[in-house]
């Protein structure tokens, strides 16, 4: 049969059943990793799209390219004058560069260019087609698939995410023989599990969607989660309008991850348990069973929820007693777990922490929470809130770790602290600090809200950096157990965020204080800079350019809201129309300084010695400047300072264009110096915009 042009091509992995939390992602690097070696070929394609399902990976490349083009490479030889003798003969040089080429000279053709002209030879290298470059490929791009463990079935020595049942690779109407992963290429799949019996051929890839979903199989996974979603949300519509699903879009892609032919059902449990907290209810239902819980307009948790189901069930009605029975046990657990944990009181805890060790070199949990208790205090002193609710709130912080609901609901941490604390009478602010201790879990996770939430969550993740740094466990590469570079972000955005004015230098240095010995004598300075680090990506998502942020930290400040609004202003004075020169002027006289000795700080200007107007000029603008800037630097508005400065162009600029800095006149030489070095030190009150671009 001929092949044509440009064909569709479809490669299918069919596996045992792949981790639903990881499919999504899977089915996305495949899909690149093919897409990247297809570009470094130089096979040109119109689109490409991947399919993923509980049993199969699959990409489809559309209108992808039969061969690679063919090249012309071309080899030079020697120059014409040295490939000839006098009689035109062929040289041993020009003999040796045709035999080399695998020709006789005959058969070489003249080279010109503008440096003179060669003998040389030219071959046309057909490119290859797809059914020979595509098996390798395929191999290389499930090979570098992010697998974090790898199985091994049967006999072989294969391994892959979950066991390979089959491999389908087409190119248009015909299979490209390889063999891969252990099994010899077909035009073979399965559909639905249960709703279809045998495999089933697919003619050719543009089939392959609508074949599948006759067998009941949805296997485009955006289509198929977004049916979900549609599904869900209607059920639980036509039982009351009022009614609103809760989504979690992790639970919602693992859900789309675990079926192929989804069907929304709804199901009801026993009103009593909604006395237990809602939160745990949730978890019980999203994390434990992948339901979808319902809440009403008021975002009050509502006895229901909805399943998605894998099968078209002739008998529903079993199926949803099923879930409820199996949600029924495990809410009945959770309500057991939390009466017998308030008949303890969260303040009776806190010794239990001393059987729990936080890690090996550091102690326990107990000796943390002192630590944390500790600086939680400290910083309350340093904002001005109450410190005995921060020592108290530090001191009960990891007290519900002990409990049997966040046993049994790890994630449920710090929210269980909260319930406890109010059933416990403890105050309302520390009952909130410790639900808001966690956050921010993730990147673009909320802030706590409270000011005693803000304090327990900076010390705890500053008490963990300091103690980790404090016995060389830094992390490498991407290895970070302890979540280190979360925790600095976290911090970071928390004090600039909630507009916390605290350095870290004295902040870190309190939490070392708390240590008996630390084996890492630098872990200050090292922990001020991972920190600080944290600031390049952050500031990159926002649009900050790597000179503005290299201008503030060019002044090694240690307070991360005062480099935020240093930040902000030199941002702004980059968008003047003065910035500019003002830069270049600072570049200049940073250059001049930094060759010369301008004596000491007690030296003043002598006006006597100025030669020049531009001089006098430029000493009483600086003069007047100086008043205005020291007074807003002191209430940290450095965008008006820099707003200031930016009127300093023209004497600046007058004074570089008529006066001789450099002058052979030691006195006059170094009260030029003086003066410039008053300019730079104005600047430097917000940063150094001599790094300005």
């Amino acid at each position: 049969m001929q092949q044509k042009s440009n064909e569709d091509f479809l490669i299918e992995i069919h596996t045992e059943e792949l981790p639903p939390k990881a499919l999504r992602y899977l089915a996305e690097n495949f899909l690149e990793e093919i897409k990247t070696r297809l570009d470094k070929l130089e096979l040109r394609y119109r689109d490409a799209e991947f399919f993923a399902t509980p049993r199969r990976l699959a990409v489809l490349i559309k209108k992808l390219a039969a061969k690679q083009a063919d090249t012309a490479i071309e080899r030079k030889g020697p120059a014409i004058l040295a490939a000839f003798d006098k009689e035109g003969n062929p040289t041993p040089a020009c003999i040796g560069f045709a035999k080399s080429c695998g020709v006789t000279p005959k058969e070489l053709i003249q080279i010109k260019t503008a440096q003179g002209s060669w003998m040389g030879y030219q071959q046309i290298v057909l490119g290859k087609t797809v059914q020979e470059l595509l098996p390798l490929q395929v191999e290389q791009a499930l090979a570098a698939l992010p697998i974090p463990k790898r199985m091994r079935w049967g006999a072989g020595s294969v391994e892959f995410v979950r066991p390979v049942q089959s491999v389908m690779m087409l190119y248009g109407n015909n299979i490209i023989d390889a063999e891969i992963l252990g099994c010899r290429t077909n035009r073979l799949t399965r559909g639905h599990r249960f709703h279809s019996k045998g495999w089933v051929s697919i003619a050719n890839p543009l089939r392959y969607v609508k074949t599948l979903e006759r067998k009941y199989v949805i296997a485009d996974f955006v289509k198929r989660k977004e049916m979900i979603r549609k599904a869900a949300t209607e059920s639980i519509s036509l039982l009351n309008k009022n009614l609103q699903l809760v989504i979690d879009e992790n639970v919602l892609d693992e859900v789309t991850g675990l079926v192929e032919w989804p069907i929304a059902i709804v199901g009801r449990f026993d009103e009593t348990f909604l006395k237990i907290p809602s939160e745990a209810l949730i978890a019980a239902m999203q994390d434990h069973q992948r339901y979808f819980p319902v809440t009403d307009q008021n975002k009050k948790l509502m006895p229901y929820f909805v399943t998605i189901s894998n099968i078209q069930s002739r008998d529903v009605n079993n199926v949803i007693a099923g879930n409820e029975r199996v949600l029924r046990a495990r809410l009945a657990d959770a309500a057991f777990f939390f009466e017998m944990d308030k008949k303890r009181k969260l303040i009776d805890r806190v010794e239990d922490l001393k059987n729990i060790i936080f890690q090996a070199k550091l102690g326990t949990l107990y000796q943390k929470s002192e630590r944390v208790a500790h600086l939680a205090k400290y910083i309350a002193q340093k904002i001005q809130i109450d410190e005995e609710k921060a020592k108290r709130a530090g001191l009960l912080a990891k007290t519900d770790l002990t409990t049997q609901m966040v046993g049994e609901f790890p994630e449920l941490q710090g929210v269980m602290g909260y319930y406890y604390a109010r059933h416990d009478g403890e105050g309302a602010a520390v009952a909130e600090a410790l639900k808001e201790q966690y956050l921010p879990r993730f990147s673009g996770d909320s802030l706590p809200e409270t000011s005693l939430g803000c304090v327990l969550a900076l010390a705890d993740r500053i008490d963990t950096l300091v103690g980790i740094f404090g016995i060389n466990q830094i992390p490498t590469g991407d290895k970070d157990p302890f979540a280190l570079r979360r925790a600095a972000l976290g911090i970071l955005r928390i004090l600039i965020e909630k507009k916390l004015n605290l350095g870290l230098l004295k902040l870190i240095s309190s939490a070392a204080e708390q240590y008996e010995k630390l084996e890492n004598q630098n872990v200050i300075k090292q922990v001020i800079n991972f920190i600080f680090e944290r600031l390049k990506p952050w500031y990159q998502d926002q649009g900050i350019s790597a000179d503005v942020l290299a201008s503030v930290a060019a002044l090694d400040i240690s307070n991360p809201y005062d480099f935020h609004l240093r930040i902000q202003a030199v941002q702004k004075f980059k968008n003047l129309p003065e910035a500019e020169s003002l830069s270049i002027a600072n570049k200049r006289v940073s250059n001049i300084l930094a060759k010369s000795e301008t004596g000491t700080s007690e030296q003043t200007i002598n006006e006597k010695l100025f030669e020049h107007t531009a001089e006098h000029v430029l000493l009483k603008k600086l003069s007047e400047k100086q008043q205005v800037v020291s007074a807003f630097s002191a209430n940290g508005n450095y965008t008006e300072v820099l707003a200031e400065l930016a009127g300093l162009r023209d004497p600046v600029d007058d004074f570089f264009e008529h006066v001789m800095v450099m002058s052979e006149d030691k006195q006059r030489r170094e009260n030029r110096l003086l003066l410039l070095k008053k300019l730079r030190n104005l600047f430097l009150n917000v940063a150094d915009i001599a790094l300005l671009q």
